[in-house]
């Protein structure tokens, strides 16, 4: 059965959702045809996994002896486990690392654990050693990052990719599991969610994660000002963005940038998701109703912005995120409750909703964008943006020479779970080119991303390089933060 897609104004709220204001929503969903095209590429998917699978149980059999015949059960029943023991290493690491030292140095010492908490006291042990022992030699970012990418299991690497949130205002059982088990890379602090009661508290809730983490995590939050200022009640409301864009004084951005650096630093919050660059060119979009977006001409969105990013990035503690690519300024549909469909041509994306993007990346100011869920007519009909290569590769990182992290919004919207379970959503998502995955909410949904994320690897929906690359970009921009310091010898 074809699912509607209706905006609600009465499901829970997501982590980029406006908490207190209730706005009319104008449901656009996309064509049926584009959701039904979209679904076969899933399904089609789905059914080659399948076939391989039974490819592989048609074509095994017992192995046999020298001589010709088949080997007894009893012999059987010894070598299988080892077999099995083998396979799951193998898997475990995926095919380029288990065929080198690294594999079957872990076959020879044990099971492979999903994280190590000494991944980076070891690597920097190591290093100054060798660094002692050439002298004047140092070790640049790119190689450090490499030498720890090298060291990593593929689940570690896949936690990485993770941008969780969790409930409650306690370092509880479940994100303590996220964090040390499974290595998330990223958590999203959320009011809504019950993460924030008062200073001291939300400090030390942040802190403890960070003890317990190996590689230390983006901490971020949605601090735009306005209606989105999950921190009003330990700082105060803050000014939308639209309050700030009608002073046209981009002085007043850098400003507000600056002081949200600060409070956010105060808690050891490093990663804000903002600022909003949406062009506010529709009256009824979401982003004109909660005064979300700094103007309704690119030029200006772009100079505010760019402003607001100078204050907040200045200390080099805070990175910001520039969002909704690739714009939700134009829609009058809520990517939470249903996907929104585009229909504006390729020119006038790109002179009005990319502009913004495009400018700053440019101006060499942006480290992160988020990609929200929409069909784009003009460039790919038949898949959501967020998972689409023809948006995230084609567009982000070839036209506009993008070369930092590309994050997803939240892989619980039902712009996305409509069509695919958010295991799919986050492989289909890592081979379109995101590389943090925003949605789990417990320590089982990490988990089952993860198995889902390595079931893509070993059916060749997504590739190990696709994983590389990706906490290659994450982990160089935990550097740019601070968070990863080099070696000194």
């Amino acid at each position: 059965m074809q699912p509607t897609f209706q905006a609600s104004a009465h499901q829970t709220p997501g982590p980029d959702e406006i908490d207190t204001h209730v706005y009319p929503v104008v449901p656009r969903p996309a064509s049926p045809g584009a959701l039904s095209r979209f679904k076969d590429k899933v399904a089609a998917a789905q059914h080659k996994a399948q076939l391989a699978t039974r490819e592989t149980i048609k074509t095994s059999s017992l192995p046999s002896s020298p001589s010709g015949g088949t080997l007894s059960w009893r012999k059987v029943a010894i070598l299988l486990p080892l077999l099995l023991i083998v396979l799951f290493h193998a898997f475990s690491l995926g095919g380029a690392q288990f065929a080198g030292p690294q594999g079957w140095a872990s076959l020879l010492g044990g099971p492979v654990s999903a994280n190590n908490p000494d991944l980076l006291h070891t690597i920097n042990k190591q290093l100054q050693a060798n660094q002692k022992n050439q002298q004047h030699v140092s070790i640049t970012p790119q190689q450090y990052i490499d030498t720890i990418l090298h060291n990593m299991t593929i689940e570690q690497k896949i936690g990485q990719m993770m941008l969780v949130q969790f409930t409650g205002a306690t370092y509880s059982s479940d994100i303590s599991t996220m964090v040390s088990q499974y290595g998330v890379g990223a958590v999203l602090i959320f009011y809504a969610n019950g993460n924030i009661i008062d200073k001291g508290q939300l400090k030390g809730l942040i802190q403890q994660m960070q003890s317990n983490s190996t590689i230390p995590m983006a901490v971020s939050i949605d601090q735009e000002g306005g209606y989105v200022d999950r921190l009003a009640q330990l700082d105060g409301m803050r000014p939308s963005a639209a309050t700030i864009g009608a002073s046209n004084d981009p002085a007043k951005a850098k400003a507000a940038g600056q002081q949200d650096a600060q409070d956010l630093l105060s808690y050891g919050i490093n990663m804000n998701l903002a600022p909003v660059v949406d062009v506010d060119t529709l009256p009824y979009s979401e982003m004109h109703i909660d005064q979300r977006t700094f103007g309704t001409t690119p030029e200006q969105v772009t100079q505010m912005a760019g402003a607001y990013l100078d204050g907040l990035q200045a200390g080099g503690k805070v990175v910001g995120t520039l969002k909704h690519f690739p714009g939700l300024g134009r829609s009058a549909t809520d990517p939470h409750f249903a996907i929104p469909q585009i229909t504006a041509s390729k020119s006038e994306l790109e002179q009005v909703d990319w502009a913004p993007y495009r400018a700053l990346i440019k101006q060499n100011k942006v480290q992160s964008i988020m990609v929200t869920h929409e069909i784009l007519d003009a460039i790919d009909p038949t898949q959501p943006s967020t998972l689409s290569p023809k948006v995230i590769k084609n567009i982000l990182r070839d036209e506009f020479g993008f070369k930092g992290v590309i994050m997803t919004d939240s892989l619980t919207m039902k712009g996305i779970t409509n069509y695919v379970s958010q295991s799919q959503a986050a492989a289909l998502a890592i081979a379109a080119g995101c590389d943090l995955l925003m949605g789990a909410s417990s320590a089982s949904q990490v988990a089952s991303m993860i198995e889902g994320i390595k079931q893509a690897l070993h059916d060749g929906t997504i590739t190990q390089q696709h994983i590389d690359d990706s906490v290659r970009r994450i982990l160089l921009m935990k550097y740019h933060m601070g968070l990863l310091a080099l070696p000194k010898n």
